[in-house]
């Protein structure tokens, strides 16, 4: 883990002592396998119908195939929780950001039948531009979504972040899942009529990025080799990705668990493997660049059109000194010539002149601002014109160099068998050719006919509602996974999300407003309970969730008033902790200006070869490989990172601001510091503890010679800032922000 401790230590440690805080953190793996029948996952859809339950409040049908589970097992689910833990949940589901304390006390005073007042507030959310922001992140795990190529280089691709900005826009826009899939495995390939306007066909070629996000050896000096594990690395995530299967466990020989053969494997890589890398000229979307952007790029050319002009001036000036030496006129001095003069720093070139002519020639090479900006996407193409499309062959046990027979595009054998037997006899006629191979893999993928995708997106939103999916290892619904808790419950989602149009918004409106998400974490037979069910497999109590990496600090920027929500863009990079190297050998990391650093975590350029110390802490994804769930951890770094880290002293520092200007009443100021960080007014027993710790904290720091206000008056004291008062009101929030009730869901 790369963390520079440093100067953190001794602050740290005092603040500690002041404090005296403790954090305690809970992390769960998932259990075994479910019993789950004869349940598999290629089997067509079953027509779920949800069971009858006798208790009226379960009998919504999510809510009555839970019953029905927990009533089997000898359980009763947790009672249900309040409004307030309900909408804090709703809010950093599906935003990533606590509710403002405005929208808290409004929720609470809201005298409506919840069923109503709960209704309206998913639906704001769902319509809000911060939904696509969180539930983006999601996706860009799964898919390992990284600005670089990682390996010793790690090059910056330069235009990716329009494909991160492209899923953030599908997930706002509500874009059918189907067709979302579609335009990532073939939007250069999709017939006219599913990218009839420009817009469309933009997001197409953007969203074959997906070819791109993978890690890449630039300097791997077999080509073949380099290659071969690409491919290798696309044709894993699309089974993980898509299918929820583990497709790469059959590169080297047939599946141990699922009826997935090594054939199989090399028969769906066949349909991508004539792809080659490319840079495509693509318009921008409306909206796709924003106003800052536009403004970015603008600057950015008028600066390197200066530096062109100077450059110019100071070239023909040389070449009119070398003119007169030389006794020529200076459109007879020919650029060898000149360049050699200049390298050399031979007579009449000075020193100064030639390093001046270098500078400005460096400038202009390295214009990384501006071709962020271009109106280009880093994507794939199919072979063309004389380009050869390249033979798919069975490698024996995975090496390139050990070709065995020729195979054709195809699907696995299991599917073909049934419901894809058509699909799979067009697959076997593009053989010789490389166009309409994706498109035909995206039609398979999207098929009516086919059972696996609905399963594993429905599966995915459910996990990131309740903690855990239904098969709680969402890339793996195979034979070695978990297997489905409540199987006919996964296949009723499945089928509503297919025949709901794909809408992952109606999906999640029926999760959110269920009487299962409504529950609570806390179980008056929570001994009892965990004796039977763990791992609480069968939804017995809602989960207690830490929040992850990019949600915590934006939460922590959120409450402290300092979260800019400008949208889109080329990723921002997040100051690093002092100590840390900032200038590596292919790459520096320069801090973005303090306002974009306080933008949404997304937008954090996401390099491979240097993750952020605070997204690392707080098990942020491993991006090289496809994360289905970020798993919970408890390390020491995490509580140094975030009592000692500079983002929360800054954060701090400005909640504090707000809080000395709320009133100047200490107690005033205390339930405003509660309703902010944790959505609730302090109980009497906090507010006192709150008080004597800002007394005792004055006491402390002011001269022994002074005489000690009264708790509301000398909690309230002090100057605009720089004083002991300003000191315990940092403190104070300090302490608020590090406690468990602000970094874990209930």
């Amino acid at each position: 883990m790369t963390l520079f401790l440093g100067g953190w230590y001794d602050a740290g440690m005092n603040a500690m002592k002041r404090i005296g805080l403790l954090i305690v953190a809970v992390g769960q793996l998932p259990a075994g396998r479910a019993d789950c029948g004869d349940w598999s996952v290629f089997d067509p859809l079953r027509g779920s119908r949800p069971p009858a339950v006798v208790d009226p409040d379960w009998q919504a049908p999510i809510d009555a195939f839970i019953y029905d589970g927990l009533t089997k097992a000898g359980l009763r689910p947790a009672p249900v929780a309040d409004r307030r833990i309900w909408l804090r949940r709703v809010a950093l589901d599906l935003h990533g950001l606590p509710p403002a304390p405005e929208e808290m006390q409004d929720f609470l005073a809201d005298d409506r039948p919840d069923a109503v007042v709960m209704a309206e507030i998913v639906d704001r959310y769902l319509a809000s531009p911060r939904y696509g922001e969180r539930w983006a992140r999601h996706w860009l795990d799964v898919v390992r979504y990284a600005d670089s190529d990682g390996f010793a280089i790690d090059a910056e691709r330069l235009q990716l972040w329009r494909y991160r900005d492209y899923v953030i826009r599908s997930w706002n826009q509500d874009l059918p899942f189907d067709q979302f899939v579609r335009e990532q495995l073939a939007g250069d390939e999709l017939e006219a009529g599913e990218l009839e306007a420009g817009d469309r066909r933009s997001a197409g070629l953007v969203a074959i990025g997906y070819y791109r996000l993978g890690p890449w050896e630039a300097d791997n000096m077999t080509p073949e080799h380099r290659r071969q594990d690409y491919l290798n690395d696309v044709t894993t995530n699309i089974g993980s990705a898509f299918l929820g299967l583990t497709i790469g466990c059959a590169r080297c020989h047939d599946h141990k668990y699922d009826p997935i053969s090594q054939l199989d494997f090399y028969r769906l890589q066949a349909f991508i493997a004539p792809i080659k890398h490319e840079i495509l000229a693509c318009d921008f979307m409306q909206g796709e660049l924003t106003p800052a952007g536009e403004k970015t790029r603008g600057a950015a050319i008028r600066d390197r059109e200066e530096t062109a002009r100077q450059l110019d001036s100071l070239l023909q000036e040389l070449r009119q000194r070398i003119a007169r030496v030389i006794d020529a006129p200076p459109e007879l001095v020919e650029d060898s010539l000149l360049d050699r003069s200049i390298k050399d720093r031979s007579y009449p070139v000075v020193k100064e002149q030639a390093e001046r002519v270098e500078a400005l020639r460096g400038q202009l090479a390295n214009q990384v601002v501006e071709q962020r900006l271009d109106a280009k996407v880093v994507a794939i193409r199919n072979p063309a014109g004389e380009e050869k499309v390249p033979e798919s062959h069975l490698l024996r046990n995975g090496d390139v160099f050990d070709p065995a027979d020729r195979v054709t595009p195809g699907f696995p054998a299991t599917s073909s068998a049934s419901w894809s037997a058509a699909l799979s006899q067009r697959a076997e006629t593009l053989v010789e050719t490389a166009a309409g191979r994706r498109g035909l893999l995206a039609a398979w993928m999207t098929d009516v006919n086919n059972p696996i995708p609905p399963r594993v997106f429905a599966n995915r939103v459910w996990q990131f509602h309740f903690g855990s999916g239904l098969v709680a290892t969402t890339n793996d619904l195979g034979n070695n996974g978990s297997g489905p808790s409540h199987p006919e419950l996964l296949d009723y989602l499945a089928e509503r999300l297919r025949q709901g149009g794909w809408s992952l918004k109606t999906l999640h409106r029926e999760l959110l407003l269920s009487r299962t998400y409504r529950m609570g974490s806390r179980h008056p037979a929570q001994e009892a309970c965990s004796r039977i069910d763990p791992a609480n497999r069968l939804c017995w109590r809602a989960p207690l969730r830490r929040l992850d990496a990019e949600s915590l600090r934006d939460a922590l920027l959120a409450v402290s008033g300092r979260l800019q929500r400008e949208m889109g863009g080329p990723g921002i990079y997040e100051a690093l902790p002092s100590g840390m190297e900032t200038k590596l050998p292919f790459f520096d990391w320069n801090a973005s200006e303090e306002s974009q650093r306080c933008r949404r975590s997304i937008y954090m350029f996401q390099r491979r070869n240097l993750v952020h110390p605070l997204v690392e802490a707080f098990d942020g994804p491993e991006i090289n490989l496809s994360c289905e769930l970020r798993r919970t951890s408890v390390t020491a770094p995490q509580a140094l990172a975030l009592f000692n880290g500079s983002l929360t002293h800054e954060c701090c520092h400005d909640l504090a601001a707000i809080i000395r200007q709320s009133s100047a009443d200490a107690e005033r100021r205390i339930d405003s510091l509660y309703w902010r960080a944790l959505g609730r007014a302090p109980s009497p027993q906090e507010l006192a503890i709150c008080v004597g710790f800002l007394r005792h904290e004055l006491q402390q720091t002011v001269s022994s010679s002074e005489t000690v206000a009264g708790p509301r008056e000398a909690a309230g004291s002090g100057d605009a800032s720089g004083t002991p008062s300003d000191a315990k009101w940092l403190d104070l929030c300090l302490a608020i922000l590090n406690s468990n009730e602000f970094i874990y869901l209930d």
